[in-house]
């Protein structure tokens, strides 16, 4: 078989739609990753220092504006910088007055991490999602589809010219089919001309070929299947289950469908289900302390496409055979 065959969306591609999902329904700025701090706050004045461990003076991230601070009373958020660096270690006005008189870990907003056993550490943030995709099931059968190119062209190096096309378009990653062009020969981009029309083209490997006919026809396979993804929600407070049950009530509802279909593509081919009501597992850290823990299963649908070179017949010889 010729290659490249390729699929749309892949798992990555679904679990950043996913993870799009959390950012926007969980505590945090939109577009940025939460800074994590530690913190004391005195009225409405939050004194932000660096973690323990990192270089003096760092904290991770950037504390923005409008920002909710996880770890202070329910509903704070940033309102200004009073003094510091920008955006780091200094002192900042807080929505809500209040006492945090001994240093504590402070975020402003989650983070959301995918898991793969025994590799994942656990972020210094201690307001943070794992993202585990269990399995897979399909949802129908098969739907194929064919679409065949044809073409007058000649290489040159990495370099296709395309002087005429008779069927189809030239599409980057097709595999070209003559048996003048090395085999396994790709299109790697369009260089210049109409798009997937007449223009040039760099292909590999390099060669040389004169002017001919080339085909580049392929066969998308279409099938929808059904992905489990396992959501742990961890926290050192009562929050985790709060975060729990806000994604199973939104992932639930209209909201999500329009937001997930409103992502760009690939990720736009990966649709809400449904999710399982949230549950409680207490965690047992690597100090043997328990954290908090909710866990929850969230369905998606995959609307996924694999395509693979393939050569078609453009048109058929037909010889008659007298026998006397």
């Amino acid at each position: 078989m010729a290659l490249p065959v390729s699929i749309s969306p892949t798992q990555s591609n679904a679990q950043t739609a996913v993870r799009s999902f959390l950012l926007a329904v969980l505590p945090g700025i939109a577009g940025q990753s939460p800074a994590v701090f530690q913190g004391t706050i005195s009225g409405t004045t939050l004194t932000a220092n660096a973690l323990p461990g990192l270089p003096s003076g760092g904290i991770q991230g950037s504390i923005a504006v409008n920002a909710p601070v996880l770890g202070a009373a329910p509903g704070t958020t940033i309102q200004s910088q009073l003094s510091g660096t920008t955006g780091g270690v200094g002192t900042y006005q807080v929505s809500v007055s209040q006492t945090v008189a001994i240093p504590a870990t402070m975020a402003t907003g989650i983070s959301v991490v995918a898991a793969q056993p025994n590799r994942v550490v656990e972020p210094n943030n201690p307001w943070f999602v794992v993202m585990s995709f269990l399995y897979g099931k399909r949802l129908g059968t098969n739907q194929d589809s064919s679409a065949d190119a044809k073409f007058t062209g000649s290489i040159a190096g990495n370099t296709l010219t395309v002087s005429a096309v008779q069927i189809g378009t030239v599409s980057a990653g097709s595999t070209i089919f003559s048996n003048a062009v090395s085999a396994n020969t790709q299109i790697i981009s369009q260089l210049t001309g109409t798009s997937g029309g007449a223009g040039t083209y760099q292909v590999s490997p390099s060669q040389t070929v004169s002017s001919g006919t080339m085909s580049a026809g392929t066969k998308t396979m279409f099938m929808s299947s059904e992905a489990t993804v396992q959501l742990d929600f961890h926290s050192p407070d009562y929050l985790a289950g709060d975060f729990a049950q806000t994604v199973s009530i939104s992932f639930r509802d209209e909201y999500a469908t329009t937001f997930f279909s409103s992502l760009t593509a690939p990720q736009n081919n990966v649709s809400p289900l449904y999710a399982d009501d949230p549950r409680q597992a207490p965690f047992i850290n690597a100090e043997n302390q328990y954290e908090w823990r909710w866990s929850l299963d969230a369905h998606v649908q995959i609307d996924e496409t694999v395509a693979v070179p393939q050569e078609y017949a453009d048109s058929a010889t037909v010889t008659l055979d007298f026998l006397s």
